[in-house]
């Protein structure tokens, strides 16, 4: 899992937790009930984003439509080989420096912290009644609890006159409040750019204060007392992140939050709306997993393959890339050609269907025999082949490729014409055997325990089906044509990115008005459902004719 996927849920999270908790629970006085919320809070936003289940989804194979052709990339021209050629600074390569330099930052702040009150209890003077620690010196600025210690400015406070201060502090210490403000801190660290972490970390501690507020009120003190003694501690500097401080949230809300006596049992049931928040986060991390419906089902044939030697294969797969290297003694930057990786690669042994995908840098691993052959494939990049052998590594580099999409069948119908788009296609029939295409490739023996993996690599499709797409194009090629004198056939490029929108659209064969025209006309032609690789959707390259003859 990358790091952009993991902050993308794990921010997801925090932010519904936070947003349920302003809404459901942050009048009500049940302050343990929502310690333990926030407290989950916490640790779902911190692990449940690393959880990735898997369900089964049982597919048959899909014909791949006759209407793309596999075309080769063209040939890319000289003046734009001289610009890749050029040195630039890759800007996105500093996100991840930045990001870990603040971790560092505020790693430090707590380190810097707890280092203080380290110093702190050396100068202080240890004093331990009743099995709590005190330490008392002039240079504490305010009560605090840090750990299973207190901080205390005078050791009159030891004195029953001011009890009060003390029963706060021993709330703290007896219910561990450490252990929230830790965790509250560690997720600040990771997240020290979301203001909703720093938010969420406020919300721990003001609801700890609640706690060991409530706490000193069921002792018997007297509220007007208690909240003099809180008014009365006003000046001072927190001496730590970590530590408890009495006079944390001195503020309207909890003064009202002390008088708050809203303890409904019914109001408790809140809580299980956490059950489908976290069912929900589950369901949507959640990864399909595409297996092949049962071979009789199907109607196809069974073929019996024999094994050779089993040999575990180990590689890499990607696609050539570039990147900036700069030598450390001179400065100078030298753009390098690397191989950039390809997560979701199929890899599967040829005339069989077992198989597995290349994983976030790339590498894979399968159990093959000598003299097998390993086809990778990808939506969008050729297919390529790789003999295995016994200790031998498989590096690939996949080229890119682009698919031609063939408005033949439908000229004679819609040419010249300006029309409506056609109703939608009926469902497809049953596919039969004859008209299943490579991959996915053939069965394996049924006796065989092997695992069925099914190659899973939609083409782009139009909304409304190819035909729509064809009465489209023809009817803005007519309306343009009246505009003004068009001739030709210009090839028009472009890409069908992971959302479904037209980028990248170019002439690759002419230039002009013809080619200007051709380009405008396929860029607004942009209602496409991506094409995807196992479930998700990617980029893929095509190339339309725009045919002004």
């Amino acid at each position: 899992m990358d790091l952009l996927t993991y902050f993308t849920r794990s921010i997801t999270i925090l932010f519904s937790f936070t947003v349920m908790y302003l809404i459901a629970f942050r009048k009500d006085g049940h302050f343990t009930l929502y310690r333990g919320y926030l407290l989950l809070g916490l640790i779902a936003t911190l692990f449940l984003p690393m959880i990735e289940l898997s369900y089964t989804i049982f597919v048959q194979p899909i014909d791949t439509n006759n209407i793309f052709k596999e075309v080769a990339e063209p040939v890319v021209e000289s003046s734009t080989a001289i610009v890749n050629e050029q040195s630039s600074f890759n800007w996105m390569m500093l996100l991840p420096i930045v990001y870990f330099l603040g971790v560092l930052v505020f790693a430090s702040r707590i380190l810097f912290g707890v280092y203080r009150i380290m110093q702190l209890r050396k100068m202080s003077r240890k004093v331990e009644r009743n099995g709590v620690v005190y330490f008392i010196s002039k240079n504490v600025s305010e009560p605090f609890t840090f750990g299973h210690s207190v901080f205390l400015d005078d050791e009159s406070y030891l004195n029953d006159d001011n009890s009060e201060i003390l029963a706060h502090e021993k709330v703290h210490l007896y219910q561990n409040h450490w252990v929230d403000v830790l965790l509250s801190e560690i997720l600040i660290v990771i997240q020290w750019f979301n203001p909703f972490a720093w938010y969420y970390g406020r919300l721990v501690k003001q609801n700890l204060e609640f706690l060991a507020d409530r706490g000193v009120l069921n002792q018997g003190y007297s509220i007007e007392k208690y909240i003099q003694s809180i008014i009365c501690v006003t000046m001072g500097a927190e001496a730590s992140v970590l530590a408890n401080h009495f006079r944390f949230s001195q503020n309207k809300r909890r003064l009202k939050m002390m008088k708050n006596v809203r303890k409904s049992k019914w109001r408790q049931l809140k809580l299980l709306l956490t059950l489908p928040l976290i069912g929900g986060f589950l369901w949507a991390f959640s990864q399909p997993n595409y297996q092949l419906k049962k071979l009789e089902d199907e109607g196809l044939e069974v073929t019996s393959i024999k094994d050779g030697k089993k040999v575990t294969v180990k590689g890499q797969v990607g696609i050539e890339d570039t990147t900036d290297i700069m030598n450390p003694n001179t400065g100078e930057v030298k753009r390098m050609i690397v191989l950039g990786p390809v997560p979701g690669v199929s890899i599967v042994l040829k005339g069989k269907t077992i198989g597995c995908v290349s994983d976030m840098d790339g590498k894979f691993t399968i159990e093959a025999s000598e003299d097998d052959i390993l086809v990778f494939s990808f939506v969008g990049f050729k297919t390529e082949e790789r003999k295995v052998e016994e200790g031998k590594e498989i590096v690939v580099a996949l080229k890119p490729t682009s698919y031609a999409i063939d408005p033949g069948p439908f000229r004679e119908r819609y040419k010249g014409k300006i029309t409506p788009p056609p109703p939608p296609p009926p469902p497809a029939p049953k596919i039969e055997k004859k008209e299943i295409a490579l991959p996915p490739p053939p069965p394996p023996p049924t006796e065989s325990d092997e695992p069925v993996f099914f190659v899973v690599e939609d083409l782009p499709k139009y909304n409304g089906g190819i035909e729509s797409y064809a009465a489209a194009l023809y009817s803005s090629i007519t309306m343009a044509k009246e505009k003004q004198e068009l001739n030709g056939i210009v090839k028009v490029k472009f890409t069908v990115n992971a959302k479904g929108d037209v980028v990248n659209v170019n002439a690759i064969d002419k230039k002009g008005k013809e080619a200007e025209v051709a380009e405008k006309i396929v860029a607004r032609l942009n209602s496409w459902i991506p094409g995807k690789q196992r479930g998700k959707p990617i980029a893929c390259t095509m190339v339309v004719p725009v045919e002004f003859d």
